[in-house]
This record gives C-alpha cells, sequence and structure tokens, in this order.
C-alpha cells in the first residue's frame, strides 16, 4: 500500500482560551491511517491560549500576529506533505483529514471545504445568497476555487513553498493565495464532511453587516483599496 501523506494541521489563533482546547481534543480524534501532527500557530495571545496547547503536548510557534504571517512562520517549522489551516473555533468531522488524503490521491494539489455555521446557518448562506445577487446559482465563491481561511485551506508543502506562501498583508491573504493557487495548480472543493463554523462574528457584529463587510471588503480589495484600511474597518470581535 502507497504511503499516506503526513499532514502537517496548523491551528491559527490570538486569544482563543475559549476553544483552542475542543478543536485540539477533536483533531486528536481523527481516523487517519497516515501520520499528522498539530501545530499552534500563536499570534503572542495575552490569555492562556498556549498554556492550553501545551497542556495538550502539541507543538506551539509564537508567531507574528496576523494570519498570514501566522500560517507562514508555523508553515517553515511544519514537517508534513500536506498543510491543512484552520481556525480555532471551527469544528471538524473526524474523517476531515481522510478526506483531504483522498483527494490528494487523486492527484488534486489542494482546494477548501464547504462550510456550514453552528447556529443560524440558513439565516446566514441566505444573506450571502441575496448580497452577492446569487439568485438564479446557489454557487458560493469555494465552488469556483476561492477559499477563505473559512473554508480551511489545504495544499502540498511543495505548492506552498512553490507560491512563497501567504501574502503578508492583514486582511485577504486567504482570497489572494487561492487565487493564485487556482491559477497553477489542480484543486478541489470537498463537500463532505464540511467544516462547522461559529457564527460569534455575526452575532456580536450583527448578521447584516457582517455579511456586507465581507461582500464590501472583497470588491474594496480589488478596487486596490489598502488592505491595512480594510482591516481597520473590519475590526477583530474578540
Amino acid at each position: 500500500m502507497k504511503n499516506l501523506p503526513m499532514i502537517s494541521v496548523i491551528i491559527v489563533a490570538y486569544n482563543e482560551e475559549e476553544h483552542i482546547k475542543s478543536i485540539i481534543t477533536t483533531l486528536k480524534k481523527q481516523h487517519y491511517s497516515g501520520d499528522y501532527e498539530i501545530i499552534l500557530a500563536d499570534g503572542n495571545s495575552t490569555d492562556k491560549t498556549v498554556l492550553l496547547a501545551e497542556q495538550e503536548s502539541i507543538s506551539v510557534v509564537i508567531c507574528r500576529k496576523g494570519k498570514a504571517c501566522q500560517m507562514n512562520d508555523a508553515a517553515k517549522v511544519a514537517h508534513g506533505d500536506v498543510l491543512f489551516f484552520v481556525h480555532a473555533d471551527m469544528k471538524l468531522a473526524n474523517n476531515t483529514l481522510s478526506a483531504i488524503q483522498n483527494k490528494m490521491s487523486l492527484g488534486y494539489d489542494g482546494g477548501g471545504f464547504a462550510n456550514i455555521f453552528d447556529t443560524h446557518n440558513d439565516k446566514i448562506k441566505k444573506l450571502g445568497t441575496w448580497m452577492n445577487f446569487r439568485f438564479f446559482s446557489k454557487k458560493e465563491q469555494s465552488d469556483k476555487g476561492i477559499f477563505y481561511g473559512d473554508n480551511g485551506i489545504f495544499v502540498k508543502h511543495e505548492v506552498f513553498n512553490t507560491l512563497t506562501g501567504f501574502k503578508e498583508i492583514p486582511i485577504m491573504e486567504d482570497f489572494d493565495f487561492s487565487k493564485r493557487m487556482r491559477q497553477d495548480f489542480k484543486i478541489i472543493k470537498i463537500k463532505e464532511p464540511p467544516i462547522v463554523l461559529s457564527s460569534r462574528r455575526h452575532i456580536k457584529a450583527g448578521f447584516y453587516k457582517t455579511r456586507f463587510q465581507w461582500v464590501a471588503i472583497k470588491k474594496l480589495y480589488l478596487w486596490g483599496v489598502s488592505p491595512k484600511l480594510l482591516n481597520k474597518w473590519y475590526g477583530d470581535i474578540r
């Protein structure tokens, strides 16, 4: 039997003490026959995120703050053939890593997952449909090969290096990376199992405001508005 690829799961986190143990526990229960490692890419948290992760005996990398920098810093020390980037507040099915391996065995170089929200999913998805004017098609951006952090981007390590990692900008680094990955490599959206996302931003910041920001930020970024300015507008909900 062909050796299964080693997968490096990189958890991108900053002040996630409420969620970090849950995702680590989920990852340790993965039904994957190959080797995998769990790495916390921490952006200098000021709470107990790092302490709780260390108690779970996983690798911890203290990174420059900012998702792009954190992912790039962690990727430099990752040993896996495949890199899988997740957020601390995600919920993953126990066959998530196996699903990645299955697609890699078919010749894909990377991709992302379908996602659903843990609460208010129908409302949030309908708002996304309306605000993106997808009246005649239910296809999301991920169906077209555009993945964001909440899609759980995965990529062959060698492809990641070829693309020189994520562009170190404060927002839209995932959009930029997936566009470059889609251009030159074979990518796939994994529909089953989906990744379950926290709806906390929608609840705290407002459903309509959050969805409007997601649409507007993409448009403004494509029009050349500074990512630094866009990030200030988007803000942190923690």
